[in-house]
């Protein structure tokens, strides 16, 4: 699962999740491990979780396009945590 997990309202995108991750060190390849395995738990059988979009962006914290002002403010609360999947 995600480290931190934030809903932001009322965007020009509409509603968008903001799921932060640590990898540590970071590659590519760890975080699409940790991805994936953010996905089998909210996908799992007979629970009652929150659905699996498509990601806006999905990657290092530091590269974000999506919203930049208010992912920095929201990644404020999650300092040890960088990667991040915006749906």
């Amino acid at each position: 699962m995600a480290d931190h997990m934030f809903r932001l309202h009322h965007t020009p995108l509409g509603t968008i999740l903001v799921k932060f991750y640590r990898v540590d060190p970071y590659t590519p390849q760890g975080l699409e491990r940790r991805l994936a395995a953010d996905f089998w738990a909210m996908t799992e059988p007979g629970k009652q979780k929150e659905p699996w979009r498509t990601a806006r962006y999905q990657g290092p914290l530091a590269y974000n396009p999506v919203l930049p002002e208010a992912v920095a403010a929201l990644a404020k609360r999650c300092p040890e945590c960088n990667c991040v999947r915006i749906e």
